[in-house]
């Protein structure tokens, strides 16, 4: 999880705003466009891989609450990973080989909707994954806040100040899968949590 949320705020620190605002047949075979998908696709699978870490950890006191939050974000990660690797290995190669083809595919509603539920999924996914985190009280509750409010910013400061906005909400975003990550990997949330571990995994 910590690999995904550094790759989150680089590719939109360092990559976005060297994009063009629109995804046309141009840009789909630039170098910067194949770089950042890759990218993109790594995130997205370490991201994927992160929420199994995270539902184990806080399996004993998410109830169903948490099993609702990891399906959902377990299908959009899944789901954002597909949209990745075609944007690489698929659409990226239509646009090289047939670019009327591919301008034809970009205004298919079948596959915008496609785009539209990997998103949706992945999105709401980590919003209840970040409010269940909060919940349990097992992991930093200011990581999965920021999570939280980085998931709402992405959109309201995009609609507000445009991909200026859009990458401020990513970095956020990314900052609050860090501190997730982090206190995974170190273990921090056996100890700092507010409830002993071993008496909650102790049978009665």
């Amino acid at each position: 999880m910590i690999l995904g949320g550094a790759l989150t705020v680089a590719i939109n620190s360092f990559i976005t705003p060297f994009m063009p605002l629109n995804q046309t047949v141009d840009v789909m075979v630039t170098k910067i466009f194949l770089v950042r998908q890759c990218l993109s696709g790594f995130a997205a699978f370490f991201l994927l891989a992160g929420a199994i870490g995270l539902h184990l950890a806080q399996q004993p006191r998410s109830g169903w609450f948490g099993s609702i939050a990891f399906v959902v974000a377990f299908i959009g990660g899944g789901l954002l990973v597909s949209v990745e690797f075609a944007d690489v290995f698929v659409l990226r190669a239509v646009a090289q080989i047939a670019p009327q083809t591919s301008q034809a595919l970009d205004k298919s509603s079948l596959l915008n909707t496609g785009f539209a539920l990997a998103i949706s999924f992945f999105a709401v996914g980590w919003l209840l994954l970040s409010i269940n985190a909060w919940k349990t009280r097992m992991l930093p509750r200011w990581a999965s806040i920021t999570t939280l409010v980085g998931l709402f910013l992405i959109s309201i400061l995009q609609a507000a100040f445009g991909i200026v906005g859009a990458i401020i909400g990513n970095a956020i975003f990314g900052v609050g899968l860090i501190g997730l990550g982090w206190a995974l990997v170190s273990g921090s949330y056996f100890t700092k949590s507010a409830y002993d571990f071993g008496a909650l995994t102790k049978k009665p």
